[in-house]
């Protein structure tokens, strides 16, 4: 499966053989912000960070 995704990624403390076969693995480990670690590097890559935070910042 993750040799079918455009960007397969794993969590820091998934098993060896799964970080090994990712395109990149998080900082974070699975439940401590891994998916927030990724959402914001696609965000970012996408350019479109700054215009969710601030969407954001005016909803508080």
């Amino acid at each position: 499966i993750m040799a079918k995704v455009g960007v397969s990624v794993a969590v820091a403390d998934a098993a060896p053989e799964v970080r090994e076969a990712a395109d990149y693995v998080t900082q974070n480990r699975g439940g401590d912000g891994a998916v927030r670690e990724v959402c914001e590097m696609i965000l970012k890559a996408q350019d479109k960070w700054g215009e969710v935070v601030q969407h954001y910042r005016m909803m508080l």
